[in-house]
């Protein structure tokens, strides 16, 4: 894997959007990733890893490293990382998710994460996912490697290999079972310990199980609480052999038990053959009697039999009169019923209508009555539709006093517009006129600032230049002080001449001796730079010269408030620009608002003369509609109610007319059908209609007679035969008392016998059911202990199983996971020694033990070191810092070969060491360096994370991060 472009922003220290091509850092195989400490540099590599991960390169990073908190609240946390594997490209990008504000309203919203994985097709990107979980699991699948084997591998972590090979066994197991996967051996081993677990708690059932069937052959057997505790603790064998003996003695209960039962059951035949006859004679003596007392009572009812006889013969001889009186009741009946409804139409019926006269002139009232409602018709719909048109009306009248307040709404609005319109022109105007100045105030600005700087370093300068100008004073005045020593004909100590013709005069600023014995010091302490320091006075007399000139006489204090009033104006200024751009729009939508104004007052001064127009028509329909409305009601509340009262005037004689008619045709049916009965009942011999329908009976009440005529008939003859039965004959009834007292004593001795019989086979069923349950229970008692034996049989190996794995058991007791381990790592340490003695210049040799601190460190996963000058074998903990450091990375590297290869050789194209080289003498750096090196072959990139100074001058290419003013950082590439 080859990185190319990392594009990152918002993101740990870089606030604003940084790219690194890693391309360009790529020319000779090794670059240096350098900045002062917490600037972000480990930052770079959390970028690259979240960028495939979605998570930090450290153990222990914390996910608010995330979001940079020197960004804009509008800026997007982005990282965009481009790479190639095996000659493929592709490109992530992926955002995490962090608060913002809102975009309307105030507070914080949370920005959801996002990934987005592309591949170079060609000229363009083709998209592979947008999913978190799908881009996850291609990236992982592609790349071959986890996260944290990614880590350990590609970015050689800052201080983990030192915590690595001096951490205990335990933290070194948790790494390794990480790096290489040995999880799976881990799960093999709790699912054998989880069976083991199963197959201890099926033997506890299964054994159970036998106790279980053991206390249940006791139960069965009969024993009692302290007989089955001392069989349950009886050992297999004997328990076997005690259940066997009980099951012999129930078999011979059973065999005495049977024999009693044989003798119980004949002497119970021989009762129930006695009791049978009793209860048979006790049977015949009790129908007897029954019999004869039925047939007596019965004879007592036999006037009531005459009686229902008689009147079914006259009900037979009236039965040719019955129908005609039938239909004489129904017409009257039926005249009754029509004379009703007459009395409910009109209360008080003259003669005529009680006759039935009269219907004729009451359907002709009803026909006029229900035509001239039908001509009110077109009146009524007029009225029902009286409410709507007049809430037409009231509506339109709404509309029309809208539309004129609508009217006088946009006028009003309308004279205000021209003021407001010259108001804001007169402030465009002096918004321009205030922003036109602002690109010759910025001059201004660039050249008050140029002053300031000049006028500062001047005052800075002016100091040092006064310093050197104390000793050119000193010079001078040793002049003086010499000429005031100097006497006639007395040698100069200066020229050695006896004569003085022109000796100095003292001047003004002579310097005291006390300065110029300080003067002195400084003199000859800088005595070997003194030809630096003239040179230095030189050109600090030029520049001094230079800044006086750009300063131009202003003094420092006067240019930064010259250069704070123009800060000022440009600030007014940048304010007038924005305010005469808002002008600018205001003024824009005011004269579209006045162009606006002109076209809606037309609009709604037509829309306002319409209304009226139509309020005008609609109340004038209204207004003849109501006149002609109330001529039609005619003294009535409405025309609706006149109608109604013309329809029901109809109504009521129509009902009328048809009450008269049928009371008309009842009354002659009803004089027809007396005429017919009073003549057949003449014909039948009965005097009158009365004495005619007093013996005429129903259909059904003639049956029901006949019925319980014949019925007493067939009951006599029954009850009759019933006391001549053949079985009868010979039975006395005399005797009844001495039968039924012989039937009392059979019964009572067959109960005595079956009672007997009852406790016999009770008594023996009990020992039959106790012997059979007995088997069972034994025969579940030899099943019980087969599946045991079974279960042991089947459970033995994955017991042992178990046991190895975990390393409670075999020889040498290692767990499956240890041992694995134990072999990985042992290639780790191989891999580490063939760096680790180029490193070390043979001297040391990494070596893995079983030997450890305590009992717990007893893994195989130690480390010793050897020392080939001493032959000693030591601690990693007693290597110094540099030796520490070199040994670190050799391991690091080792393992990164050996994770890579146990991943199926995945391409590490670049390689990132994040290690403190600082620790190193130079010759151990040149050692270290030179195995780095060799890590360049086959185009392989590395990338040393330092800020050792050494190394800056070692490679020239570098990815430099820097500090910025605010507090975040920025990197540039030097390639």
């Amino acid at each position: 894997m080859r990185l190319h472009t990392l594009r990152l922003q918002a993101f740990g220290p870089y606030a604003t959007e940084q790219e690194i091509d890693f391309d360009r850092l790529a020319h000779g195989g090794l670059f240096l990733l350098e900045g002062p400490t917490g600037a972000g540099k480990t930052t770079i590599l959390d970028a690259v890893t979240f960028a495939l991960y979605g998570g930090l390169a450290g153990e222990d990073s914390a996910d608010d490293r995330l979001r940079s908190h020197f960004a804009a609240p509008g800026t997007r946390t982005e990282v965009v990382l481009e790479w190639s594997l095996r000659g493929v490209r592709y490109k992530v990008t992926r955002s995490p998710e962090y608060p913002r504000p809102k975009r309307r309203g105030e507070g914080l919203t949370i920005e959801a994460s996002r990934v987005h994985l592309q591949r170079q097709d060609g000229t363009r990107w083709a998209s592979l996912s947008a999913s978190k979980a799908e881009a996850g699991e291609m990236i992982a699948e592609t790349l071959g490697l986890t996260r944290v084997q990614f880590t350990q591998v590609m970015l050689l972590p800052q201080g983990e290999f030192a915590k690595f090979l001096r951490s205990s066994d335990d933290d070194r197991r948790k790494l390794l079972t990480k790096l290489f996967g040995t999880a799976l051996y881990d799960r093999i081993t709790s699912e054998l310990c989880a069976r083991r677990t199963d197959a201890t708690r099926a033997r506890e059932r299964a054994r159970q199980a036998v106790s279980d069937a053991v206390s249940a052959a006791a139960e069965a057997a009969g024993l009692d609480a302290g007989e089955r505790a001392e069989l349950l603790d009886a050992p297999p064998a004997e328990q076997q052999t005690r259940l066997k003996e009980l099951a012999e003695s129930l078999a011979q209960t059973t065999a005495v038990t049977g024999e009693a039962l044989e003798i119980a059951a004949r002497a119970m035949i021989t009762a129930l053959t006695e009791d049978e006859e009793a209860k048979r004679q006790d049977s015949l003596m009790t129908r007897l009697t029954q019999a004869l007392a039925g047939l007596d009572a019965h004879d007592g009812t036999r006037p009531d039999r005459d009686q229902r006889a008689a009147l079914l013969a006259a009900a037979r001889h009236a039965e040719p009169v019955r129908p005609l009186l039938e239909a004489l009741a129904d017409a009257t009946t039926a005249v009754e019923a029509a004379t009703a409804d007459l009395r409910d139409l009109l209360p008080e019926p003259g003669e005529d209508a009680l006759a039935g006269r009269g219907g004729d002139d009451a359907a002709a009232r009803a026909e006029a009555a229900d035509v001239e409602a039908a001509a009110l018709q077109h009146a009524v719909d007029g009225e029902q539709g009286l409410p709507a048109r007049e809430t037409e009306l009231a509506g339109l009248e709404r509309d029309m006093a809208a539309a004129e307040d609508r009217v006088a709404a946009v006028e009003r609005a309308r004279e205000h517009l021209p003021d407001r319109i010259i108001a804001l022109e007169t402030r465009l105007a002096e918004a321009n006129t205030t922003a036109a100045g602002l690109a010759a105030v910025r001059q201004r600005l660039a050249v008050t600032q140029k002053r300031r700087t000049a006028a500062v370093r001047l005052a800075e300068l002016k100091p040092q230049l006064a310093a050197l100008y104390l000793l050119d004073a000193r010079l001078a005045g040793i002049a003086t002080e010499l000429a005031v020593g100097l006497a006639e004909g007395q040698p100069c100590p200066v020229c050695g001449s006896p004569s003085h013709p022109e000796p100095a005069l003292a001047r003004a600023n002579a310097v005291s001796a006390e300065e110029v014995e300080a003067a002195r010091q400084r003199h000859e302490a800088a005595d070997a730079e003194r030809t630096r320091a003239e040179r230095e006075h030189t050109d600090l007399a030029a520049e001094v010269a230079g800044l006086a000139a750009v300063a131009d006489g202003d003094s420092a204090a006067s240019l930064t408030a010259e250069e704070e009033a123009l800060v000022a104006q440009i600030a007014q200024a940048d304010e007038a620009g924005q305010d005469a751009a808002r002008l600018d729009t205001e003024l824009a939508a005011a004269r579209d608002e006045q162009e606006c104004m002109a076209s809606e007052l037309r609009k709604t001064a037509e829309a306002a003369a319409a209304a009226r127009a139509q309020v005008s028509r609609v109340g004038s329909d209204l207004a003849g509609l109501r006149a002609e409305l109330h001529d039609a009601a005619r003294g009535h509340p409405s025309a609706a109610a006149r109608q109604a009262a013309l329809r029901e005037s109809a109504a009521r004689d129509r009902g009328l007319g048809k009450a008269l008619d049928s009371l008309a045709r009842s009354m002659a049916v009803q004089t027809d059908a007396r005429d017919r009965a009073e003549a057949e009942g003449q014909a039948r011999g009965f005097g009158s209609l009365e004495e005619a329908s007093s013996a005429a009976l129903t259909s059904q009440e003639q049956a029901d007679l006949a019925v319980e005529v014949r019925s007493w008939d067939e009951t006599q003859a029954a009850l009759a035969a019933a006391a001549a039965a053949p079985e009868l004959v010979g039975v006395d009834p005399a005797h009844a008392r001495e039968t039924a007292a012989r039937a009392l004593t059979s019964s009572a001795a067959l109960t005595r016998a079956r009672e007997a019989e009852q406790e016999v086979r009770g008594a023996h069923e009990a020992a039959k059911v106790r012997a059979r349950r007995l088997s069972q229970r034994h025969d579940e008692v030899c099943a019980a202990e087969a599946a045991y034996d079974r279960l042991v049989e089947q459970t033995d190996p994955v017991i042992h199983l178990a046991g190895l794995a975990n390393g409670t058991e075999g020889h040498r007791r290692v767990a499956l996971t240890t041992y694995v381990l134990r072999y990985w790592f042992g290639q780790v340490v191989a891999a580490a020694n063939v760096r680790l003695s180029a490193m070390s210049s043979g001297r040391y040799e990494l070596r893995r033990t079983d030997e450890g601190k305590g009992r717990s460190d007893r893994s195989g996963l130690t480390l010793a070191v050897i020392d080939r000058h001493t032959g000693e074998e030591r601690s990693p903990a007693s290597l110094s810092g540099g030796e520490t450091f070199y040994t670190s990375l050799a391991l690091a590297l080792g393992l990164a070969d050996v994770v890579t290869a146990q991943a199926g050789g995945v391409d590490t194209d670049t390689l990132f060491i994040d290690e403190g080289f600082g620790s190193l003498d130079p010759g151990t750096l040149d050692q270290v360096m030179s195995v780095i090196d060799d890590l360049r072959d086959r185009g392989r990139v590395i990338g040393i994370v330092s800020h050792v100074a050494d190394l800056r001058e070692r490679v020239p290419e570098r990815l430099e991060v820097r500090r910025l003013p605010d507090g975040s950082s920025a990197v540039r590439v030097v390639a």
